[in-house]
């Protein structure tokens, strides 16, 4: 009973006076814990949850945690903000100001080559990794949206029998960002040759798989090496 009562008035008390403000975005669906720190010299008895909305209307009941870490499954309204409440009540029964973190649920993620990113063209390297011409890197704008970023994303190249030929390998970009192939390619079949970068798979900062849409390839076409036999002299 005497701990029924004091929830009751912790209920209320979470729409008085708070303090220690913290924010956070996190991607829809993910699952995040958080620990209630008290101060020292604090005899804990026990800690008091709560997840409201913006209107301070609870919208998942935690009444059974007690302990001083609680995960959420944040897998509530994309775009909107809630605020997850702690207190400790001491072994005499008193209770500690409200704590909170305001959390903004960010959508699924997305990730996808721009539209604009457009394939290369570019010469065999000569030897010794020296550039045969035409340019030294591949850029392809990549386009991230929802999740937390950066994404880590990962991505293979890939010759045209579909075999693996670099990586994977994974960088770590922003909406907007170039994804950075270097040109050092050697192709001396007298023929054009044609590599495929993948995109195969992202995760956003909080941890969270990232869908890979369809726009998930570019092509480098490489020229073959133009070849000098040997030198007349007169």
């Amino acid at each position: 009973m005497k701990k029924l009562i004091l929830l009751l008035m912790l209920t209320v008390s979470f729409v008085g006076v708070t303090m220690a403000q913290q924010t956070q975005t996190v991607t829809s669906g993910v699952s995040k814990s958080y620990t209630a720190n008290p101060e020292a010299g604090t005899t804990v008895d026990h800690y008091v949850w709560q997840l409201v909305d913006a209107s301070n209307v609870s919208v998942r009941d935690l009444s059974a945690e007690t302990g001083a870490t609680v995960n959420i499954l944040w897998d509530l309204t994309v775009g909107e903000t809630y605020r997850l409440k702690s207190q400790v009540v001491d072994n005499n029964g008193c209770i500690s100001e409200v704590v909170y973190v305001d959390v903004t649920i960010a959508a699924e993620a997305f990730v996808n080559f721009v539209a604009t990113a457009s394939d290369v063209i570019t010469c065999s390297d000569l030897n010794g990794g020296i550039s045969g011409g035409l340019v030294d890197q591949s850029l392809f704008k990549v386009e991230l949206t929802g999740g937390v970023a950066p994404f880590d994303v990962t991505y293979e190249i890939r010759d045209a029998s579909n075999a693996v030929v670099q990586g994977p390998n994974t960088v770590t970009l922003n909406n907007g960002d170039d994804l950075s192939i270097d040109n050092n390619f050697v192709n001396e079949t007298g023929a054009d040759l044609n590599y495929t970068v993948v995109i195969t798979s992202a995760k956003t900062a909080d941890g969270v798989a990232v869908t890979v849409n369809a726009d998930d390839s570019r092509t480098i076409t490489v020229h073959t090496k133009p070849v000098i036999s040997n030198l007349t002299l007169n």
